[in-house]
C-alpha cells in the first residue's frame, strides 16, 4: 500500500521513492526546488522500475560502442 500521493503524479510507493532518491543522488541533483523535484519525479515515474539504476556506470562513448557494429 502506498501512503504517499503527489498531485498530478499519483501514488509513489516506498520502492519508487528509494529508487528516485538514488537517481537524484547519482545525477548530482541534491538541492532542488520543489517544482524541479516534481518535474524530475514526473519523468522518473514514466519509466519502468529500475531503469535509472540498473547496470554499471559507464561513459557515453562506451555505451554507444556496445551497441555499434
Amino acid at each position: 500500500m502506498c501512503d504517499t500521493y503527489i498531485n498530478g503524479i499519483g501514488y509513489v510507493c516506498n520502492d519508487c521513492q528509494s529508487e528516485f532518491k538514488e537517481y537524484l543522488q547519482n545525477e548530482g541533483k541534491t538541492d532542488l526546488a520543489e517544482g524541479e523535484i516534481k518535474r524530475e519525479l514526473d519523468g522518473f515515474m514514466n519509466t519502468a522500475k529500475d531503469d535509472y539504476v540498473q547496470g554499471d556506470k559507464i561513459n557515453v562513448d562506451d555505451f554507444f560502442a556496445q551497441y555499434s557494429r
